[in-house]
């Protein structure tokens, strides 16, 4: 079956090329986009709600209180002691 389009220079060549690639990325476009999510029918977090964390609960140990990092160390060069590092895997 022939088509009776033609081009029959390079300008109207240019313009076809442009106008199928901005059609191939609309359609690309069109067919990647994400659809809106349902609302989530589990209850808000509340912050305070997990309680303590494992580290936390090994500094107030440790210290009797939550003391910031700087001053965990700025403390342990001051007595001479070694730094005490607090993973959560402990």
């Amino acid at each position: 079956m022939k088509t009776k389009f033609r081009i029959t220079n390079k300008k109207h060549a240019f313009i076809a090329a442009v106008q199928s690639q901005a059609a191939k990325e609309f359609a690309l476009f069109k067919s990647r986009r994400q659809f809106k999510h349902e609302p989530s029918e589990e209850t808000a977090y509340k912050p305070g709600s997990l309680g303590p964390s494992v580290v936390a609960t090994a500094i107030i140990k440790e210290y009797g209180g939550i003391i910031p990092r700087s001053l965990r160390k700025a403390k342990a060069k001051r007595t001479g002691k070694p730094f005490i590092k607090f993973y959560s895997h402990q």
